[in-house]
């Protein structure tokens, strides 16, 4: 693999500490230098003046469909939607089908990514059999056969005991709990087994101002709970929204202006540390049909950074540093893996960033499979232009390329 020089850019880093105009080289799937650096004459060399270097993003809230439910997504569409994004991994969820339960599932996941992917595919794996709440599956072997987190995303487990046992289990077995938020009561319950364990908890996708501050006092007494937002529920809210438009129909459903600005006051501060997408792509037949019996989600992979950016960073509710962090060693804090970084000797994962880019939502023209999206038409300032993974570009000025891009 021939060196990779990203030239005089902003480097931007706050996990390395590192905000300083400079470059990057890039060889053999490493950092190899910050700061000043000369190549070796067959280097490729990206001019990155006027962009944000930042390390690779990570996006922890992905639903990729596959196995089980391709007309939706398959893990080659949706890693290509990561990559068009800015990012160069993704955690999937494992609400596929059939629901990754097992080990085989997880084994099955991963290799159709390294068939297929051009991004770094991390399979979360069912806090209970089928997600069904009444068995908790096997971490152990789960988290052996490669699963980095335990998930029954988009449900709640309801039976105390169940919830009891999943959170013992996982202390037992090292693996992070991402546990779906929809009732406060059972947010609680799950912060006192945090504190009962001590044993991290994380809550996927947090949207009330209730939540928020319930979050923001355990954290003050030292409980190792965590959060993250999705761009959807940190830009729009009830009020704003067109009504009957099944590609504002999600879950947890937009909620009221004061949610959505305690949600952005708590990433600003880091009571909620973690920015996720929820990607949650359905298929144009299953939207289109009345908004009652329409499914929920909405599609955020190649949406998120620009939202982030222009909603947030842009109006001053969050600098440019928390921003990054927010997507980058915050969720591979919550996942207990290596956080992507620009220092030498740390896996060459690298985002460019155009902060002043302008650009139009088109659906039509993303990688993913499905278009619902509720940001379709905004104007956005902020993109992705190219996305680094293992030291291969796999994304340039929005064109995806390559397979097995995992050094």
């Amino acid at each position: 693999m021939a060196d990779l020089l990203v030239k005089g850019g902003r480097l931007l880093d706050p996990g390395s500490g590192v905000d300083a105009v400079g470059d990057l080289l890039l060889r053999d799937g490493r950092v190899a230098a910050v700061g000043a650096a000369e190549a070796t004459g067959a280097a490729e060399v990206i001019d990155a003046a006027g962009l944000l270097v930042a390390p690779g993003l990570i996006d922890m809230h992905v639903h990729l469909r596959e196995p089980g439910q391709t007309h939706k997504e398959t893990i080659a569409s949706g890693t290509r939607a990561a990559a068009a994004g800015g990012f160069a991994s993704v955690a999937c969820e494992p609400n596929t089908a059939p629901p990754a339960d097992a080990p085989e599932r997880i084994a099955e996941v991963l290799a159709i990514a390294e068939r297929d992917s051009v991004v770094r595919v991390l399979p979360k794996c069912c806090i209970t059999r089928g997600q069904q709440g009444r068995e908790v599956t096997e971490f152990a072997a789960l988290h052996a056969a490669g699963a980095v987190a335990a998930s029954d995303d988009g449900f709640s487990v309801e039976d105390a005991v169940v919830m009891r046992e999943a959170v013992a289990a996982a202390r037992a077995a090292g693996i992070p709990l991402t546990v779906h938020v929809d009732r406060v009561d059972l947010m609680e319950r799950d912060i006192e087994l945090a504190a009962e364990f001590d044993y991290a908890v994380h809550f996927s996708h947090v949207s009330l101002e209730e939540e928020v501050e319930l979050i923001g006092r355990v954290r003050g007494r030292g409980l190792r709970v965590t959060g993250e937002a999705t761009p959807h529920h940190l830009s729009l809210c009830a009020e704003e929204s067109p009504t009957g438009d099944a590609n504002y129909k999600m879950n947890p459903p937009l909620r009221l202006r004061r949610d959505r600005d305690a949600l952005r006051r708590a990433l600003a501060d880091g009571t909620i540390m973690v920015i996720a997408s929820d990607h949650a792509p359905h298929s144009l037949a299953e939207k289109a049909v009345p908004y009652d019996r329409a499914p929920s989600g909405v599609i955020g992979l190649e949406t998120t950074l620009g939202v982030v950016w222009t909603d947030l960073v842009r109006q001053g509710l969050l600098g440019e540093g928390a921003a990054v962090r927010a997507m980058t060693e915050a969720p591979a804090g919550v996942l207990r893996i290596a956080p992507p970084a620009l220092r030498v000797g740390a896996r060459a994962d690298v985002t460019l960033i155009d902060p002043d880019m302008e650009w139009t939502v088109d659906p039509d023209r993303f990688y993913s499979l499905s278009r619902n999206c509720p940001f379709a038409g905004r104007r956005l300032r902020g993109k992705a232009v190219a996305t680094i993974v293992g030291g291969r570009i796999v994304m340039r000025e929005g064109a995806v390329s390559g397979v097995g891009a995992l050094g």
